[in-house]
């Protein structure tokens, strides 16, 4: 059999390595988390950090691997890009324009330059450069490192005295010498994962995004009910534009954006790996076409479809957050939810301890909905509708 490489094995990867092996590959998976639940699934698991893009190089050449496919992270998709170009394999750009896509300085220089309005950007090594990028930007604005995604290391600063602190918290969060300070866009957050073809966008979903306890952490999110087809008209637009301009290959294209005040639809944060959190199975569900096998075939080099499902479903996917930190005890999900549950994970296990609330999920809901003021409804109050059953880590014997 031929043999794809994950770089991964979460349970995010899950519905792409079952894809793979309907595909007839033979499947390793990888990282250093052993208790990985992609692991299960996949015909082999070898230990490696999908972070050094040499050990990941050399494993698949090792293994003699005929294709990789990035898992549902940054670091392990620029290992794969690296790969793919080190041993010639198909479905990934160079590692440069890799780069590009996934590094946020770079990203912002280059949309700037094709003339595609983003937030104003400033990159910066020392507290002394932040304060006067702050200067420059003005306040409030978004402290970030420029490597990292789901939130990490991410702070919105409201005024000077808030920006010392978010400034160390994101440099000790990224593996680069420098962070991004950020205009702040007011604005209603959306997401969006499209299939690029000859630089051309050929299918699209766009969804609205819901928050938490903290603006930096997607919590959930759903079939769209208000981008309206001039804004998705004008994000595939701009998409397209980067997509001929570093002439990127087929596959697919993720990005979150924000609705400005203008009504225009502005590039916050794009990847080319696979959106986490089982989001490419909201997508299939929400518009009918099998978006996990149109990744694999992308990444391994197989053309894509040439016809496309536009079935919009109203479905969304939550995922289940603690109010609090402490030890599980019990998932409670509300019966009269219960009958719009289509998808359904759990993570968490009795025992568990959570020291970030913010950060521990504890399972993934994937709904459908008849109704769209029922979907607004659960989405918003999902977390009085499924709660989590917590006792302190510090009971008293």
């Amino acid at each position: 059999m031929k043999k794809l490489l994950v770089t991964g094995g979460s349970y995010a990867e899950i519905p792409l390595i079952e894809e793979a092996k309907k595909q007839g590959w033979y499947v390793i998976t990888t990282g250093n988390h052993r208790d990985g639940l992609g692991h299960q699934h996949s015909d082999r698991y070898i230990p490696c950090d999908y972070s050094n893009m040499e050990s990941i190089c050399q494993l698949a050449k090792s293994e003699g691997v005929e294709g990789v496919v990035s898992a549902c992270n940054d670091f392990s998709y620029l290992s794969a890009a690296y790969t793919c170009e080190k041993l010639s394999l198909p479905g990934h750009d160079p590692l440069e324009t890799a780069k590009v896509i996934h590094h946020k300085h770079h990203f912002r220089s280059m949309v700037s330059s094709l003339g595609i309005p983003s937030p104003k950007a400033i990159l910066c090594d020392t507290l002394q450069g932040a304060v006067s990028a702050s200067e420059a930007i003005g306040f409030p604005l978004v402290v970030k490192p420029i490597d990292l995604f789901s939130g990490t290391g991410v702070t919105i600063c409201k005024n000077p005295m808030e920006l010392e602190d978010a400034f160390y918290k994101a440099k000790k969060a990224t593996r680069q010498n420098s962070v991004l300070l950020e205009e702040f866009i007011s604005g209603d957050q959306h997401g969006s994962t499209m299939l690029l073809k000859n630089q051309k966008v050929v299918w699209s979903f766009f969804d609205d995004e819901q928050y938490y306890l903290t603006p930096y952490i997607v919590a959930g999110a759903s079939s769209t009910t208000s981008i309206d087809s001039g804004i998705s008209s004008q994000l595939c637009r701009d998409v397209e534009k980067v997509a001929r301009y570093l002439h990127l290959v087929d596959g697919l294209f993720h990005v979150q954006f924000i609705v400005d005040q203008k009504n225009y639809p502005m590039m916050i944060d794009p990847c080319r790996r696979s959106p986490g959190d089982l989001y490419i199975l909201l997508a299939k569900y929400a518009t009918g076409t099998d978006y996990p096998s149109e990744i694999i075939k992308a990444e391994t080099g197989i053309p894509l479809s040439d016809q496309y499902i536009s079935a919009q479903r109203l479905i969304a996917r939550e995922c289940i957050f603690p109010k609090q930190e402490g030890v599980v005890k019990k998932i409670h999900i509300r019966q009269d939810i219960e009958k719009y549950i289509i998808y359904r994970m759990i993570l968490a296990k009795p025992g568990d301890i959570v020291q970030n609330a913010a950060t521990y999920k504890a399972g993934i809901l994937i709904m459908e909905f008849k109704d769209p003021q029922k979907m607004h409804y659960v989405t918003e109050h999902f977390h009085e509708l499924v709660t989590i059953e917590m006792e302190s880590c510090c009971r008293s014997e």
